[in-house]
């Protein structure tokens, strides 16, 4: 890209820049450093180091459900909420294998509907972020809006179970 800068600026006899001499080392490492910086004002937990780590919990459940405003939500730490349900799932081969089962009998059955048509998730497993991998945060959203159908009829399904359950 700034090797087409620099023939761009020569042919307009402008002949002080040089590509290698003005490239702009690690750009994307940058972009992300920043990300992190606004992540980390926004949430009350820390990016984990590793996928082995865990993480803190997220701010208290004041407000929380299903008919709450935008706002509400995002004063609850979405990243960190999103954060801990992945771990939560991830952490257990048997919670894996049931998130698998879930999108193919949902596939099967038509059961995820968007714009009042049926639609197909690919079976995928959600990804969490870490501190060392690059936009990882950024992917484990990105899975995570990808999945929201799947999510909301999980989670809506757990909520009914607990309220008939009594806990």
């Amino acid at each position: 890209m700034l090797q087409h800068l620099e023939k761009l600026l020569n042919d307009r006899e402008i002949t002080s820049f040089d590509a290698k001499d003005n490239r702009i080392m690690c750009f994307p490492h940058i972009i992300n450093i920043t990300v992190q910086h606004v992540l980390k004002k926004m949430s009350s937990v820390d990016i984990p180091e590793n996928d082995d780590d865990s993480i803190g919990e997220p701010n208290a459940d004041v407000g929380r459900g299903f008919g709450q405003s935008f706002a509400d939500a995002c004063a609850q730490d979405p990243v960190a909420r999103l954060r801990k349900i992945v771990m939560v799932i991830r952490s257990s081969g048997q919670r894996r294998d049931a998130l698998m089962r879930w999108i193919e009998t949902g596939n099967q059955n038509g059961m995820f509907v968007l714009h009042n048509r049926s639609v197909q998730i690919q079976p995928r497993q959600l990804l969490r972020d870490v501190r060392t991998r690059w936009d990882s945060t950024y992917q484990m959203i990105k899975r995570s809006i990808e999945m929201r159908l799947v999510n909301l009829l999980l989670f809506h399904e757990f909520f009914e179970l607990t309220v008939c359950l009594g806990n």
